[in-house]
């Protein structure tokens, strides 16, 4: 139980990391802001993954530059 609480305290805080790409006044394009909203669902998402709880870096989805 520890190793998943870990994975999503470090996913919750990706989420909150990336917030500000979501807000109306965000400075970002609609394209980026989609690329934002795409990584943030598969962060949702990353309890489904198939190698959860053992992710390895490489399962993480990769933030938008």
């Amino acid at each position: 139980k520890e190793p998943m609480r870990i994975l999503r305290i470090k996913r919750d805080h990706l989420l909150a990391e990336s917030d500000w790409t979501q807000m109306p006044d965000s400075p970002l394009s609609s394209d980026k802001k989609t690329e934002y909203q795409t990584y943030r669902q598969a962060l949702r998402d990353i309890t489904t993954h198939s190698n959860w709880p053992k992710l390895e870096d490489s399962n993480w989805p990769t933030k938008p530059s």
